[in-house]
């Protein structure tokens, strides 16, 4: 049995899982992102109601963020009441057991390369395209990475400003604090202000992209200008990592014909031959980071 927190800037999600990865439990309630003392008591007093019905179990931690290898020290922007903060040392003393924790993109990776649509892949790389850009690298069942905490992340220091230049859009400060990230444009937030800066209109991302496929002509430019970005910038990760497969996680992993054509326009500008899709919906993007969390102790024990 497995104890895993799936942990993001508005909702904490806890599940235990059994020994064939089936979720026996699973509760959701809302981040304390500024409290301490608050965040530290919900998740104690999740696991104090599983422990009630199973062993004292290992918990593992999918967080929005990173963690820094040298100290522990969280890394994330979103939840400031444990930014900096040693938060699986301390949580492991409060909850007397082992607790890891590991970026949410990270355990999507670890999830879809162990059980879902990259199982079969020595060198996965995943990507998160939700609200903005994320992505996580395992090869043969382990992260890869870890001198500063952060890995993976294809959506910033990049610049994407020629590229929106040529297609008539303006570049915005993304939160990371620089200009022309591709995190700005390549989520579902991205796809919107595409929309709202080519037509001067708010459109949200699943009503463009139903309109895309209905044939509208004025979705279809969006649909262009944004699958170039993206497919752009991910092409040069493919061929950095050459990887077996690229699961989707996030909002627009259900976009199935999004993710479709994206594949399309990355297999036709990377200098390697793939024959197959390789960007593809991943089989946990609804669940992954919580379903990656619960295989990290088992990660651990496999790298010793």
């Amino acid at each position: 049995m497995q104890y895993a927190f799936d942990i993001g800037g508005s909702h904490i999600e806890f599940g235990v899982f059994d020994a064939d990865g089936a979720v026996v439990l699973h509760r959701k309630v809302a981040t304390p992102r500024d409290d301490r003392d608050a965040f530290v008591e919900t998740l104690a007093g999740l696991v104090r109601e599983a422990d009630q019905q199973y062993d004292q179990c290992p918990v593992g931690i999918s967080l929005a963020g990173g963690v820094d290898p040298k100290i522990g020290a969280v890394i994330s922007a979103n939840i400031p009441a444990i930014h900096g903060w040693p938060l699986a040392a301390e949580l492991s003393e409060v909850l007397g057991r082992a607790v890891l924790v590991e970026n949410d993109a990270d355990c999507f990776a670890l999830a879809e390369a162990t059980t879902g649509a990259a199982k079969n892949a020595r060198t996965v790389f995943a990507i998160i395209l939700g609200t903005g850009v994320g992505g996580g690298i395992v090869f043969d069942g382990q992260f890869v990475g870890g001198k500063s905490g952060i890995r993976g992340e294809w959506g910033h220091g990049n610049d994407v400003t020629g590229s929106l230049i040529r297609h008539g859009l303006s570049s915005v400060a993304c939160g990371c604090g620089r200009t022309g990230c591709l995190d700005s444009w390549g989520g579902a937030r991205g796809l919107e202000r595409i929309y709202a800066q080519i037509h001067g209109a708010e459109l949200g991302s699943h009503a463009i992209t139903t309109a895309w496929q209905a044939g509208d002509d004025k979705a279809a430019r969006v649909i262009d200008i944004y699958c170039d970005l993206v497919a752009r910038e991910l092409a040069l990760m493919v061929n950095v990592l050459d990887p077996g497969c690229i699961p989707v996680g996030g909002g627009l992993a259900s976009e199935v014909a999004l993710i479709a054509e994206i594949d399309a326009r990355v297999r036709k500008q990377v200098l390697g031959r793939y024959d197959a899709p390789l960007v593809v919906p991943g089989a946990h993007a609804r669940d992954g980071g919580l379903r990656g969390a619960a295989l990290l102790h088992q990660m651990a024990a496999h790298a010793k």
